[in-house]
């Protein structure tokens, strides 16, 4: 079977494979942190610094750095549109990561230079990220849902983040006063769900038909999805000091955005023509179910005195399911973009493995049930209020994240 080149306009693979590596590396290291802060996620302890700093290790670390990377390689296939600066691209790299790496350490030890200077890289290289991704859909001809998605997940990363700034700040000041708990209610669902869900939405939209090979099914689900997120995202930012605008109906948007998606999803899995699901996409289906549950437990927020440990559940679940999500896609667009640079070039010319031969199939498998596992018992560890399980499953996040790390490794150093 033959993989379709990248269309030309792609950049060199030291582009997304830098954002790649570190993104790797931020989820090793957070989910180690989990061993740390297991008591506090077990007493839904959340607004505890060492568990905000874990909680971005995942957020900004994992997640945002490996959207940065696959938006580079996927703007070129999706809109037609390659990135408009490499440049500035590299240059948000060094930003982000060491803006992450410092602000991370400096909530964690309660330094205040050390999260300002991490603030202000951090803050300088998502803003040129954005500036450079506006002009590059400011360039687009094709304005279809994806180029809708990630317009609205920009201006939503930089609400998180300036909303996230008065917080940092507001820890060493307390000048937020009673309105620390509004605010981060704002931060938590403009980057959660206004930045990394619409960007699953816009990008899934066009990534799970193709590996899927899924054909003929309707795709007005992933439309009410982006109007619903965006929608329940904007109206908690901007009302969120009155009760139902900024409550109540933004949680109803919001939940009715994520099951808009998941059955957007699982049309994908029912029209497809791909017999077996390989561990990319059974890894995607696992945190697709995970997501799934999250509007069960958002609609506990629609009636008062909801308790600290279900506010952990909450965030948990949804940083799992994100995070176990953009796990699952390594496995599809690592080997892709390897075979693509590697051996497409020698197509037709000798007998050349497929892309899914790259990887040891069995190995995968035990790192997504690994993966999976993990995330299930650290959740479970924080309903139930028990530490002990939460540190079970961080072992099994822990040495799943290395096994896949271990075989994208080798997935990159595979020649013809």
């Amino acid at each position: 079977m033959t993989v379709p080149s990248l269309r030309t306009g792609a950049p060199p693979l030291r582009l997304p494979g830098e954002h790649f590596i570190a993104a790797l590396a931020f989820l090793i290291v957070g989910a180690a942190g989990l061993w740390r802060i297991a008591p506090e996620l077990s007493n839904g302890a959340y607004p505890a610094a060492q568990v905000v700093a874990v909680t971005h290790l995942f957020t900004l670390g994992w997640i945002t750095t490996s959207i940065m990377g696959a938006l580079y390689q996927f703007l070129p296939v999706a809109l037609n549109q390659p990135i408009a600066s490499e440049r500035l691209a590299h240059a948000t790299f060094g930003l982000h990561v060491a803006g992450v790496a410092l602000m991370v350490t400096g909530i964690g030890v309660h330094h205040a230079t050390t999260l300002g200077v991490g603030l202000v890289l951090l803050g300088t290289g998502i803003a040129i990220f954005i500036g450079n991704l506006g002009v590059t859909l400011r360039r687009a001809a094709r304005r279809e849902l994806t180029w809708w998605s990630l317009c609205l997940a920009a201006t939503f990363l930089a609400i998180a983040f300036l909303v996230g700034l008065a917080l940092a700040i507001g820890r060493f000041t307390g000048f937020l006063g009673a309105g620390h708990d509004l605010a981060l209610r704002v931060h938590l669902h403009a980057g959660l769900f206004g930045w990394v869900m619409l960007v699953i939405v816009g990008v899934s939209h066009r990534l799970l038909p193709m590996f899927l090979l899924s054909h003929g099914g309707s795709e007005r689900f992933a439309r009410w999805a982006v109007l619903l997120i965006a929608s329940g995202a904007a109206l908690l930012t901007v009302f969120h000091h009155l009760a139902v605008l900024g409550r109540e109906l933004p949680v109803v948007l919001l939940a009715a955005g994520l099951v808009a998606w998941v059955v957007q999803a699982r049309v994908f899995f029912r029209h497809r023509h791909r017999p077996q699901l390989d561990a990319g996409l059974r890894l995607s289906a696992i945190a697709i179910a995970l997501l799934a549950l999250t509007p069960l437990v958002l609609g506990r927020f629609l009636f008062p005195g909801v308790s600290a440990s279900a506010r952990t559940l909450y965030g948990g679940l949804i940083v799992a399911g994100c995070a176990l999500f953009v796990a699952a896609q390594y496995y599809k667009i690592v080997p892709f973009l390897i075979w693509n640079r590697h051996f497409g070039p020698l197509a037709g010319t000798r007998p050349l493995p497929r892309v899914a031969d790259l990887y040891a199939a069995k190995e995968a498998t035990v790192a997504i049930a690994m993966l999976a596992a993990g995330a299930t018992a650290v959740l479970a560890g924080i309903s139930t209020g028990a530490a002990g399980v939460v540190r079970i499953g961080t072992f099994l996040l822990m040495a799943g994240a290395l096994v896949e790390a271990r075989q994208l490794w080798g997935v990159s150093r595979r020649r013809p």
